[in-house]
């Protein structure tokens, strides 16, 4: 099988706009790399089927781009086969140690274990949620210190857009028993199902829609997502939360902070901020 790889070079806070404007595409998550002498740039790069047309692909991100008012720098689109695409992303992940103690391992990475740390293997052929991006972390460190106040064996735990898994798998180790995980996207979906059985984890994957498929309420709730989707989730997450329950968020980029704070503000109380490069989470619970 091959793939098409497409790489941007954008200013840094420009990268959740082009991400959002890659969903259509990135059906493999995307890889993020510093610019060596150049910190206010960054280099975006996706994996795309290849039942698609290459330039037609290219042709289309630029016309997004350019109506979005999205200055980058250069973009490249050309054919991997699937060998050169699994070396291409694989290589940039290694093991995090997530929380103190717990270590997320990629599948593919050894990891030599001489502290005798908790680890949590996670297997992927999607390109994100091996938790070392700096919004994963802040949402583990929240959920840490969220949860240890709580009955962990009546808490019920979900996390919207779980991805790969990573912070159902991290609730686990923190003692909570009962994990729900809801993601849109069915690969996705069936990534957490796999990750969590490795494990050794229960946790109900539900593959669908937050308002519709979700008939449940949640003690603490965690979305890392971005601005876009968190904007219209946000009310319909207050319908699905205990009164006295914590939700916590991520994937606020500080180029959008101000688009996302009016959301916030109609339904929520900040309890907790927290600031990670240019990445905001918070601690919050219902008005």
């Amino acid at each position: 099988m091959q793939w098409i790889e497409i790489s941007i070079v954008c200013e840094r806070v420009a990268t959740d706009e082009v991400t959002t404007l890659f969903d259509d595409y990135a059906d493999n998550g995307i890889i993020e790399e510093d610019i060596d002498d150049q910190p206010n740039l960054i280099k975006l790069t996706l994996y795309a089927a290849p039942s698609l047309d290459t330039d037609m692909i290219k042709i289309d991100l630029e016309k997004r781009l350019t109506e979005a008012n999205i200055d980058i720098k250069s973009i490249e689109a050309h054919i991997l086969d699937e060998s050169t695409w699994l070396n291409s992303w694989q290589q940039y992940i290694e093991p995090t140690e997530i929380l103190p103690n717990i270590v997320i391992k990629p599948a593919w990475q050894d990891y030599d274990n001489v502290d005798n740390k908790t680890i949590i293997e996670i297997d992927s052929d999607i390109s994100f949620g091996t938790g070392s991006h700096e919004t994963t972390k802040t949402c583990a460190e929240l959920l840490k210190d969220y949860s240890v106040s709580m009955e962990l064996d009546k808490v019920t735990c979900l996390d919207i857009g779980t991805g790969t898994g990573v912070l159902l798998l991290v609730a686990a180790q923190l003692g909570i028993k009962h994990l729900v995980g809801i993601d849109i996207e069915e690969y996705a979906a069936n990534q957490a199902k796999i990750n969590c059985a490795n494990n050794k984890v229960h946790a109900e994957i539900i593959c669908g829609d937050l308002d519709c498929d979700f008939n449940g309420k949640a003690n603490l709730i965690l979305a890392n997502l971005t601005v876009d989707p968190l904007k219209i989730l946000l009310p319909q997450i207050g319908r699905k939360l205990e009164d006295n329950g914590i939700l916590i968020i991520s994937g606020i980029i500080d180029d959008r902070y101000d688009e996302i704070m009016p959301y916030i503000n109609k339904h929520w109380h900040i309890i907790e901020e927290r600031v990670a490069g240019p990445w905001h989470t918070f601690a919050l619970e219902k008005l």
